[in-house]
C-alpha cells in the first residue's frame, strides 16, 4: 500500500516507506532507497521527512556524511512547518553555538514553540529560564512549567514545585503543599 501511494506522490507514503527501508520494516534493508524516498516526501513539505533528513546528516546515516550544518537546515524547515522535535534541537543548536552563531533570543523563541508543542526537555528549560534568567525573570510562569510537569511525574520537576511552595517562589508559600508534593 505505502509503495502505491508513495508512487502516486503521497509525500506521508513516501516518508514511511522510507522508514521502512531504514529500519528493515517488511522489507530488505536499504537506506540509499530511504534517503530518496526521506528527500522526495521532504520536497513536498512533510515535516517528519525534514526531520528525518537532519537526522541522517546529522549522524551520517543513510549514504550520508555527517554534516551539522546541513542537519540544522533540514531541522529548521522541519521546526518551521511546526515538528516539535526539530524545534528543540534548532534552539539546542542557537545555545550551542558551535555549528551556528550563538543566539539567546533564537534559542527562547525555538525552545518555548517546542516547550509549547510538549517537548519535556524544552519545557524544563524553559521553567528554568523563567528562574534564572535576570532580565526575563518570571517566576509565576516557571512554577506553572514546574507544576505541569510534575503532574507528568516528571522529578526534577517535582522538586522543583516541592521548593516554589517552601520558599513562595512564583506562588504562595504553602507548607502543606510543599508536604504533599513531596511524598
Amino acid at each position: 500500500w505505502y509503495l502505491k501511494s508513495s508512487e502516486g506522490g503521497n509525500i506521508k507514503a513516501m516518508y514511511i516507506l522510507g522508514c521502512c527501508y531504514e529500519y528493515e520494516y517488511g522489507v530488505m534493508k536499504d537506506e540509499k532507497k530511504a534517503f530518496e524516498l526521506y528527500l522526495k516526501s521532504a520536497e513536498g513539505g512533510y515535516k517528519h521527512a525534514l526531520s528525518e533528513l537532519g537526522g541522517c546528516y546529522y549522524h551520517g546515516n543513510c549514504g550520508t556524511f555527517e554534516d551539522k550544518n546541513k542537519a540544522f537546515e533540514f531541522y529548521l524547515k522541519a521546526a518551521e512547518k511546526g515538528h516539535a522535535s526539530s524545534q528543540y534541537l534548532v534552539a539546542s543548536y542557537y545555545l550551542d553555538g558551535k555549528y551556528i552563531p550563538k543566539s539567546e533570543e533564537k534559542w527562547f523563541y525555538w525552545n518555548r514553540k517546542a516547550a509549547i508543542n510538549g517537548i519535556t526537555d524544552a519545557q524544563l528549560e524553559l521553567a528554568e529560564y523563567y528562574i534564572n534568567h535576570s532580565l526575563d525573570k518570571n517566576e509565576s510562569k516557571a512554577f506553572k512549567w514546574y507544576k505541569k510537569l510534575a503532574n507528568e511525574n516528571i522529578l526534577k520537576a517535582i522538586q522543583m514545585v516541592v521548593k516554589c511552595y517552601r520558599c513562595g517562589i512564583g506562588t504562595n508559600k504553602n507548607s502543606l503543599e510543599a508536604f504533599n508534593w513531596y511524598r
